[in-house]
C-alpha cells in the first residue's frame, strides 16, 4: 500500500497501458484458437484458397498476440 503512495503519475499510467496492452493481446490470442477452426472447416469444405487466407490471417493474429502480451507485461512490471 505504501508502494502504490509513491508511485509517480508516469508510473500508474505506464502500469495502466501495460494493463490494457496485454488485456488486447488476451484478445487477440483467444481470436487465434477460434479462427483455427475457421481453417479446418474450410479445409473440409475443399476451400483451399479461403483456407489459406485465413490461416494466413490466424497466423498474423497469433504474432500480434504474444507481441501485445508480452510487451505490456514488460511494461507493466517494468515501471
Amino acid at each position: 500500500m505504501i508502494y502504490l503512495a509513491e508511485a509517480t503519475g508516469t508510473q500508474i499510467l505506464a502500469r495502466g497501458a501495460g494493463i490494457a496492452m496485454s488485456a488486447l493481446g488476451a484478445i487477440f490470442l483467444i481470436f487465434f484458437l477460434v479462427m483455427r477452426g475457421v481453417v479446418g472447416e474450410e479445409l473440409e469444405q475443399g476451400n483451399l484458397e479461403a483456407a489459406a487466407k485465413v490461416k494466413r490471417n490466424v497466423l498474423i493474429a497469433l504474432s500480434i498476440g504474444c507481441l501485445l502480451l508480452g510487451s505490456g507485461a514488460a511494461l507493466y512490471f517494468g515501471s
